[in-house]
């Protein structure tokens, strides 16, 4: 490993201290560092690319931020083949593979090839409308149909394999690989699943109903989600991202990926510890 590509979340660190830090540090070890014009421009260090380019040239991606900024730029790598490894600056850190005090060991083990590849999967969505593909994207976490904050109940039909499951009425639904089962998905009283599985999961948000529970269902599964209202404020989500607002008789899509999200790890972690450490204590 010669070159990363070092994506940062300035919004964690705005002088670009930490980000200068990394670049140094890295440098240090004979490793060159991409880095976007802008933050080459504030920290006066790295070399600039953006765009392809980025990912094209860099071996390795290392994103620097919580886990917000690993989704954004996990599934920009995975379209280009590269693995990922985060550095946490944020909260919980569940994707991340360390913190800022063990970096410089991270980088070394990097450059020595000392790391293993977790594949995990993705989702693909896609949206129909007048019988016409509308839009299709990727996440990592999770796909969300949901109501804005003061709109009214909205009402979804879910089917899987064409064949009609349930009526919800709530705030939404959401469509979740393993990965994301630990996310917005956990919130909304979803199942936590390994993440080395494979399958989709689908969760009510707020359901008005006692009987509205999470399903889990085989990743060769299509779920598709018809939006019943009529609302005007129903917004698509990848990734806790909006992606676009949806209408009445709209149709979401979402079927496993094509690609993985390819996670370095420097170090073994057990999914159920890191369970136990990041959300049950």
């Amino acid at each position: 490993m010669k070159r990363i590509g070092l994506f940062t979340n300035l919004s964690k660190d705005a002088q670009g201290i930490k980000t200068s830090w990394i670049v140094e540090t890295a440098n240090n070890l004979d490793i060159e560092v991409l880095v976007a014009p802008h933050i080459c421009n504030l920290i006066n260090k790295g070399i600039p690319a953006e765009g392809d380019e980025f990912f094209l040239k860099s071996d390795i991606i290392i994103s620097l931020g919580g886990d917000g900024t690993l989704l954004q730029a996990a599934r920009q790598a995975a379209k280009f083949n590269k693995p990922i490894i985060g550095i946490n600056m944020g909260n919980l850190g569940f994707l991340t593979d360390t913190d800022l005090t063990c970096a410089e060991e991270a980088l070394l083990a990097l450059k020595e090839n000392h790391y293993y590849i977790e594949k995990r999967m993705m989702l693909c969505g896609t949206v129909v409308r007048d019988k016409k593909e509308h839009h299709t994207f990727l996440a990592f976490n999770d796909i969300g149909i949901m109501k804005e904050l003061v709109s009214r109940i909205i009402h979804l039909k879910a089917s899987i394999n064409g064949h009609e499951i349930n009526s919800y009425s709530g705030d939404g639904l959401l469509v979740s690989s393993p990965t994301g089962s630990t996310a917005y998905s956990l919130s909304a009283g979803g199942p936590i699943v390994n993440p080395s599985l494979e399958c989709l999961i689908l969760t009510p948000i707020c359901p008005h109903s006692l009987n509205a529970r999470s399903i889990i269902t085989n990743s060769n599964d299509i779920v598709e989600i018809e939006v019943i209202s009529q609302n005007r404020n129903i917004t698509l989500t990848a990734d806790g991202q909006a992606e676009t607002i949806l209408s009445a008789g709209d149709k979401l899509f979402v079927k496993k990926a094509d690609i993985y999200v390819q996670l370095l790890r420097t170090k073994d972690q057990n999914f159920f510890d890191l369970v136990h450490e990041k959300i049950t204590k």
